[in-house]
């Protein structure tokens, strides 16, 4: 009992820490469908040294803005950075963006359409996208679309779209109409505790109890003004989120996508992270017009683990002093 009580307060230490470790604005913005993008933005309206470029952050599914916060915590302390104009977002669905109506699905090409939808509405014209994983995937295609507009690619543990046989369509289709009836027949699951959130998402992603923290807090509704990790919550977050896709691209649409991508991209390997990104970095490094693949240490949250790193990448990316082959 005495152990638990000691476990407890100190996890509760962890998120007092994290009270403070957001000093970014909160953002948002309502695209032309409806949808309500909610973010985070240091509030700064561009610089000379960056060449006035907005540099926009894409998260990974099931996670949020928060993400980043070590990265951008970082950028801020960086004297390039102190005037750069720097947002994250919430996909649709995810953290305290809005849901989309019960009648719609998650697809990937809404998820593509709300980023070129802000891009345009905000009037940017030179964008950096930072993306991780599912944010990745989506940037790849917003660059290639955008490919005027979007100046540079830097990609954490993603190499672009998923992929799957033609084989395979029917057999996606059934699984993906299958998940949507049945999760719209039944009431989500609420969790037992932040506890329980906390230890399932450290569990699954290799993350510390901060990082964990940082992400979920803003995937939840609290009963209490002040969490505790035995408070009780409920999911902000969709649950259609967990759905199975529709249709995945082929091989031959994704070559499409990354050879319409013009900028320059650097794409960022984790020691520990996903083997699948590891070997797609690898067979489409012909692909992409410029491309520089860096490995380094930590797993598929690199970017929380080591944000110096990410950081010097950016930085390297946007002075173009790194050398890019093809």
């Amino acid at each position: 009992m005495t152990d638990m009580s000691s476990a407890e307060q100190q996890a509760n230490g962890v998120l007092r820490i994290n009270d403070t470790a957001c000093r970014f604005e909160p953002t948002s913005f309502t695209l032309a469908n409806g949808t309500q993008l909610a973010g985070i933005t240091n509030n700064h309206s561009g610089c000379s040294i960056l060449d006035d470029r907005v540099i926009l952050c894409l998260h990974g599914y099931l996670d949020n803005s928060h993400s980043f916060i070590p990265f951008l915590t970082q950028l801020s302390l960086e004297s390039a950075y102190q005037n750069a104009q720097v947002v994250a977002v919430d996909f649709a669905g995810h953290g305290q963006s809005s849901h989309r109506s019960r009648d719609a699905h998650y697809h990937q090409s809404d998820y593509i359409q709300d980023i070129v939808d802000l891009i345009r509405q905000q009037g940017w014209t030179k964008v950096c996208i930072v993306g991780h994983s599912m944010g990745g995937i989506i940037g790849c295609s917003v660059a290639a679309i955008l490919d005027d507009v979007v100046m540079q690619l830097l990609l954490i543990e993603t190499v672009g779209p998923l992929t799957d046989s033609t084989d395979n369509t029917v057999k996606q289709m059934r699984a993906s109409i299958d998940s949507r009836i049945t999760a719209a027949s039944k009431t989500p699951k609420q969790p037992k505790s932040f506890q329980h959130v906390l230890q399932a998402r450290m569990q699954v992603s290799q993350l510390s109890i901060a990082h964990a923290d940082l992400i979920m807090r803003r995937n939840l509704v609290f009963r209490t003004a002040l969490p505790e990790v035995s408070s009780g919550c409920e999911w902000a977050t969709d649950s259609r989120l967990r759905t199975v896709s529709t249709l995945r691209f082929t091989d031959e649409q994704a070559h499409n996508i990354i050879q319409n991508i013009q900028c320059p991209v650097v794409i960022v390997v984790a020691k520990e992270g996903f083997e699948r990104v590891r070997s797609q970095a690898q067979t489409r490094s012909d692909w992409f017009k410029q491309l520089m693949i860096i490995e380094s240490p930590g797993n598929h949250y690199v970017h929380m683990q080591y944000p110096q790193l990410i950081t010097q990448m950016l930085t390297s990316l946007l002075s173009e002093s790194l050398t890019l082959e093809k």
